[in-house]
């Protein structure tokens, strides 16, 4: 199994193409899941059961994956950090664009 962002009930061509890639699930487990304990993050915590999020809850999340990068700097090896900086960086870029509608949904899970 994998994680990734997809838009609920997408209305244009732009949101029924939308998806992010994130991590396997055995990935988020060895990498993700330290981070996210060590840090005490509420928010990516969520993303292994599944989360909706809606616009407002962006920041909070993006600021999430900034503090895990600053943690996988010192805690995972070059090859493990490349890996989830790539999709760090893919979904800080382009969750916020998913909200083009004003009631859009997001489910990360």
């Amino acid at each position: 199994m994998s994680m990734s962002a997809v838009i609920y009930e997408p209305q244009k061509d732009f949101e029924q193409s939308f998806f992010v890639p994130i991590a396997t699930e055995s990935f988020f487990k060895e990498c993700w899941q330290p981070a996210i304990e060590a840090l005490g993050l509420q928010w990516t915590d969520l993303f292994s059961s599944g989360v909706d999020v809606e616009e407002e809850d962006i920041p909070s999340i993006i600021e999430e994956l900034t503090q895990i990068k600053k943690w996988a700097v010192k805690n995972l090896t070059e090859e493990k950090r490349d890996k989830m900086f790539e999709r760090i960086t893919i979904l800080q870029n382009k969750l916020p664009l998913a909200f083009q509608r004003k009631d859009a949904v997001v489910f990360i899970g």
